[in-house]
C-alpha cells in the first residue's frame, strides 16, 4: 500500500483521507482519516520506499473503535446526585463533555468553644500550657479534616476557636448563619450551667430538634434550627465528635446536598474479634488491627484507652470499631473504620498491656 500521510494524535483528520491502496500513519488514540476502516501494529508491517507492507491479514475494523460502538448519542453517563471524582472528569472528556450542571457545595462552618482551648503553637509553650491545663483545640480540625477527606460535596467556609462567652459565641454565630448552610459547634453541649450550647438558643432563637443522642460516645450530640438552618453541637472530645460525624453527620450532609452516588467510601472493613466487647449503648471502640491468614482481626485496646478522654489510645490504634447495644463475643464481626493500614500478622513490638 502507498503511504499518503500521517494522522497523529491530537490532529485533525479533515483534508485527509485513505482511498484503496493506500495507507496512513496513526498513532495510539487519534482519528482515523476518511476512508480508513483498520489499523494494524506498526511492529507487523514493513516500509519500504514509501509504501507499507502488510504481510498478515487484517479484518474490517480491526484496532479500531468505530464511533457509536462504546457511546451512544443520549447515553446516559451521570446520574443526578453523582458526586464528580477526577476519574469521572477523565470519561466525560473523552467523549468531549466539557460542561455539567452541577449543585454548589454545601457550606458548613465548624466553631470550637472552650476558654480551655488553645491554639498550638510553639511546641514548648504549648507543651507548657498543656501541662498547666490547657487543651489543644483539636476537636474542630477532626472535624474539618474528615468532611474534607470523605464529604468533597461540603465546603469549609470558616474555622473558629472561641471562649465560652455566650455573647461573643452568639454574635459569631448569628453572622455566619447567612453565610452557611449548617454550623456545627464543637464542645459546651453538656447540661451543666458552664454549658453554651443550650443558652445560645436565647439569643440567636431557633426551636430544638434533638437532645442528646442514644449512644455512648457522642450521647449530648443536639441540634436545632435557626431560620431553617440546623446548628448542630457536637462534642468536645475528639473521639465523640468522630463518632457523631459518621453516625449523624455525615449521612445527613448527604441527604442536604443530593448525593446520590460517587461519595468516597469510607475505609470501612468488617474484622474478625479476637477479644468479646460487653453490651451497652452504641459507641466507637478502639482496636488493633491484623491481617492474618483468614482476613482482618480486631483486638480491642484495653479498658482505661477505651475512655473518651483517652485520646492517647488512638495512638495504638489502627481503627475504630463502631459497635451496636449488644454483647459480642470472640468470632464475631465487626465493622471497623481503618485509621491506618493493618498490622501484619503479629503485634509483637506492642507491649503486652496494650
Amino acid at each position: 500500500m502507498r503511504l499518503v500521510g500521517e494522522a497523529p494524535i491530537g490532529s485533525s483528520r479533515v483534508g485527509l483521507s485513505v482511498g484503496p491502496g493506500e495507507a496512513v500513519y496513526v498513532t495510539t488514540g487519534a482519528f482515523l482519516p476518511e476512508g480508513a476502516d483498520a489499523v494494524v501494529a506498526e511492529e507487523k508491517v514493513r516500509v519500504e520506499d514509501g509504501t507499507v507492507v502488510v504481510p498478515v491479514r487484517v479484518d474490517r475494523y480491526k484496532n479500531i473503535d468505530p464511533a457509536g460502538s462504546i457511546v451512544r448519542e443520549g447515553q446516559l453517563l451521570v446520574e443526578a446526585g453523582t458526586v464528580l471524582s477526577p476519574a469521572d472528569v477523565v470519561g466525560l472528556l473523552e467523549v468531549g463533555v466539557t460542561e455539567v450542571e452541577v449543585y454548589r457545595r454545601v457550606r458548613v462552618a465548624v466553631v470550637s468553644t472552650g476558654s480551655e482551648l488553645i491554639l498550638p503553637g510553639d511546641p514548648e509553650w504549648t507543651a507548657r500550657q498543656v501541662l498547666e491545663g490547657k487543651v489543644v483545640a483539636t476537636t474542630g480540625g477532626l472535624v474539618s479534616w474528615f468532611l474534607q477527606s470523605y464529604a468533597p460535596w461540603v465546603e469549609i467556609v470558616d474555622e473558629a476557636v472561641l471562649p465560652d462567652n455566650r455573647e461573643a459565641v452568639a454574635w459569631y454565630v448569628k453572622r455566619l448563619l447567612p453565610l452557611v448552610d449548617v454550623v456545627l459547634l464543637t464542645g459546651g453541649t453538656g447540661p451543666s450551667n458552664i454549658d453554651l450550647f443550650y443558652q445560645l438558643k436565647d439569643e440567636i432563637g431557633g426551636e430544638i430538634v434533638f437532645r442528646g443522642l442514644y449512644v455512648k460516645g457522642g450521647r449530648p450530640t443536639s441540634a436545632y434550627v435557626v431560620d431553617g438552618k440546623p446548628v448542630i453541637g457536637l462534642s468536645g472530645y475528639p473521639l465523640s465528635a468522630f463518632h457523631a460525624l459518621v453516625r449523624l453527620v455525615l449521612p445527613f450532609l448527604r441527604e442536604i446536598g443530593g448525593v446520590r452516588r460517587g461519595a468516597p467510601p469510607l475505609p470501612l472493613v468488617d474484622a474478625v474479634l479476637d477479644e468479646p466487647i460487653g453490651r451497652g449503648r452504641p459507641r466507637p471502640v478502639k482496636v488493633r488491627v491484623a491481617r492474618r491468614g483468614d482476613g482482618l482481626h480486631a483486638t480491642p485496646l484495653a479498658g482505661r484507652y477505651q475512655l473518651s478522654s483517652a485520646n492517647v489510645g488512638l495512638v495504638y490504634s489502627d481503627g475504630i470499631a463502631f459497635v451496636d447495644d449488644r454483647e459480642y463475643r470472640p468470632g464475631d464481626k465487626v465493622q471497623v473504620l481503618l485509621l491506618r493500614d493493618p498490622r501484619g500478622p503479629l503485634f509483637d513490638w506492642l507491649p503486652g498491656e496494650y
